[in-house]
């Protein structure tokens, strides 16, 4: 089981690097830590797309996607399976408040707080414009209470209403995720606004 915490939670608690979810029962393949030069890099590009199959730096471009759906500079195009690819433009704009798009609307059991989740997600940061993790480039879902004690601020209000089957972007001010006091080592910069993409595969 993966869980992303709250900051007062998060003592010990990264244990795969980039990773921010505990109490985990798989293992992250390979080095998903980007290069120290990909900040430097990134910034000189107007795009940058993540694929979240594949934890990885996202590849540079020079114009947006013609497809996909759009919000405060954060386009995203999902697979059939749903997988997403993110592109953040450079100029992003960060999130002042929660802000939330269904790419995809559920036709399931509906999320409630208290209840257990079952989710695939993708974490990238707006700021940095890279990914932080991913169940799917895992291969495997995380499961969870979506517990107000456990839980950033952003995943408790982001997913209430979701229906099995959906799938939905958020994007996190730093001030319902970390705030000025990241995870050391995650890649999350101080008070940066998180774009997750979360896609409901259960709930109990």
């Amino acid at each position: 089981m993966r869980r992303f915490l709250r900051p007062s939670a998060l003592v010990a608690s990264i244990a795969l690097g980039v990773t921010l979810l505990v109490g985990c029962s798989g293992e992250t393949g390979g080095d998903p830590t980007p290069s120290p030069a990909t900040p430097t890099i990134l910034a000189l590009a107007p795009f940058a797309t993540t694929n979240c199959a594949v934890v990885q730096p996202p590849i540079l471009e020079q114009s947006a996607p013609v497809a996909g759906q759009e919000v405060d500079g954060v386009v995203v195009q999902l697979d059939p399976a749903g997988v997403p690819t993110v592109t953040v433009a450079a100029g992003a704009t960060p999130a002042s408040e929660l802000v939330t798009l269904d790419l995809v609307t559920g036709a399931g059991a509906q999320v409630a707080i208290g209840a257990t989740v079952e989710v695939n997600y993708c974490g990238i940061g707006l700021s940095s414009r890279a990914i932080f993790d991913s169940s799917w480039a895992r291969g495997a879902p995380a499961t969870f209470p979506l517990d107000p004690g456990g839980l950033i601020q952003g995943w408790i209000d982001g997913l209430p209403g979701m229906k099995v089957g959906g799938e939905r972007l958020l994007l996190i001010p730093g001030s319902l995720a970390y705030g000025p006091n990241p995870p050391s080592g995650s890649g999350i910069e101080p008070d940066e606004t998180l774009i997750f993409i979360v896609q409901i595969t259960a709930v109990s």
